[in-house]
């Protein structure tokens, strides 16, 4: 992998903060609008963990989360990265569920010209490529095949047109899961988005009996796929889930998970650390980060997520 060429997120895709700073990843910023307050998501654990424990994490079923427009976007390309790189390789939350795809994909479109011009004036090749490509999956789903652009740009050695051709079939492999914490905030974030998947009845039933959903999202497409009687329950349920497919074998030898919240509250747990060490004795390299405060706003402040891709 040339020094001049990068891999760019947005700031949905969950993976460590020591991926980012080691792997020199690029951040595409979301904005999350509250309260007449605008709340940059660049992936700062620190911010991160005090948007959680503040207010506005506790109302922020209410937030809008808005990527930057093609003009912000073009603006970000131009001050970051033309100047820095020759090539970037830019991997985005599912095209369904945000419009930061097609923000970028214009912004590079439209501003080609321009592009060239500023980096011409700087004594630079006039050359300049950006590929965009769509995930099909979200937050830690991301991570996974982010993991693994890296992956084949530096240990194989391939060209970013040869990871986008084998990112394309392992896309459609990837399981990502979200379990939510409170199904309040799922029910007054889906109703603000005029989803009525959470009805009263069903929120009011869950509530009494402790059941959580646990949604998938599965080639670009999202929706519960199980219940279970509580938290706890629903992590061991992911846990063991994970485990059969690494038994099965798994397309990318890593497992990603994001919590959104303070991690000791998983690092002391006992079902995970059994988790970990049977992935480690299966070769499988598992990762934990603090989930994005994007993803936190659509399900939750201590939800949970994971992903793998099955074989």
């Amino acid at each position: 992998m040339s020094e001049r060429t990068c891999i760019a997120v947005d700031s949905a895709c969950d993976l460590p903060a020591a991926i980012f700073k080691e792997q020199d990843l690029q951040i595409l910023p979301i904005t999350l609008k509250l309260g007449g307050n605008n709340f940059i998501d660049n992936r700062d654990p620190e911010k991160t963990i005090q948007f959680y424990l503040s207010d506005m994490g506790k109302k922020s079923f209410d937030a809008e989360t808005e990527p930057f427009s093609v003009k912000e976007m073009s603006s970000l390309l131009e001050e970051k990265l033309i100047f820095e790189y020759d090539e970037v390789l830019a991997i985005t939350i599912n095209s369904a569920r945000s419009e930061i795809y097609k923000n970028v994909r214009d912004a590079v479109f439209v501003s080609q010209h321009k592009f060239k011009e500023a980096r011409t004036k700087a004594g630079l090749s006039p050359f300049f490529k950006i590929r965009v490509f769509d995930s099909g999956t979200l937050f830690t789903g991301q991570g996974v095949l982010v993991y693994e652009a890296l992956r084949l740009l530096k240990a194989q050695q391939l060209n970013i047109s040869q990871v986008v051709e084998k990112l394309v079939p392992l896309k459609d492999k990837v399981r990502a899961f979200l379990l939510p914490k409170d199904l309040y905030h799922l029910k007054n974030r889906a109703s603000k988005k005029g989803d009525d998947s959470v009805g009263w009845l069903s929120y009011q039933m869950g509530n009494m009996l402790n059941v959580k959903p646990i949604i998938q999202c599965y080639k670009g497409h999202t929706e519960p796929v199980d219940k279970v009687m509580g938290f706890n329950k629903g992590l061991v349920n992911l846990f063991e889930k994970t485990k059969s497919a690494i038994e099965n074998k798994l397309s990318i030898n890593v497992v990603v998970m994001s919590y959104a919240g303070d991690l000791n509250d998983i690092y002391t747990r006992s079902d995970y650390r059994k988790f970990v060490t049977y992935a480690k004795s299966k070769n499988v390299r598992t990762l934990m980060s603090i989930m994005s405060t994007t993803a936190s706003v659509n399900v939750g402040p201590g939800s949970f997520s994971l992903a793998y891709a099955e074989a």
